[in-house]
């Protein structure tokens, strides 16, 4: 996703729900569109929940279809189902390396991904939204990319969740654990995506 699109989704809900974006407060108060400096309209409980789950579709990068097939494993999980769609989004390849800053955004990941610049337990996986599981040891392919170079140098000084591993000699993150609730940081209400899709 290009970064004046970020910016407009930002502007749309009033908060940097992309880390990267860089955007004034001034600017981020006012939503997109010759309107958008009028004050912004009440929600109903209905909208707050749409907006919700527009929400998390944007951070993650997803579809409607490919998010309401999430929704629908997590609700078949023994776990809460809050819980368990936070671990389904959080434990994807593309959420992995980017929490691993490994690469920049999610899109970047995305990319890595798509190129064949990333393996999973020594075999490339070019598919983003495979689903890694503790145990799962994540790295760099050989390649020459110029930007994997970069991130290599970046990512032995990087701070990680506490649910990923780093082996600074080899570059290899290791999925330690799949993250709590109480281990992910969050800009989203997710109780109210699952209410939004239990209507």
């Amino acid at each position: 996703m290009y970064s004046r699109k970020k910016v407009k989704i930002c502007r749309k809900f009033g908060e940097r729900i992309f880390p990267e974006v860089k955007i004034t407060d001034e600017k981020l108060a006012k939503a997109p569109g010759v309107h958008g400096a009028k004050r912004r309209r009440s929600v109903s409980e209905f909208g707050k929940q749409l907006q919700e789950k527009q929400k998390v579709k944007y951070v993650y990068g997803l579809r409607e279809k490919q998010f309401r097939r999430f929704y629908e494993k997590a609700l078949a999980d023994s776990e809460p189902t809050p819980t368990a769609l936070l671990r389904i989004l959080e434990t994807r390849l593309d959420n992995v390396v980017y929490r691993a800053n490994m690469a920049y955004t999610r899109d970047q990941a995305r990319q890595m991904i798509l190129h064949g610049h990333i393996l999973v337990n020594g075999k490339k996986v070019t598919i983003p939204s495979f689903m890694v599981k503790q145990g799962d040891k994540v790295t760099y392919s050989a390649t020459k990319s110029k930007l994997v170079a970069e991130y290599k140098d970046k990512l032995k000084d990087s701070d990680l969740p506490s649910w990923l591993t780093l082996d600074k000699k080899t570059n290899t993150i290791e999925v330690a654990h799949t993250p709590g609730v109480e281990e992910l940081s969050q800009n989203f209400d997710i109780a109210l995506v699952i209410q939004y899709y239990s209507r």
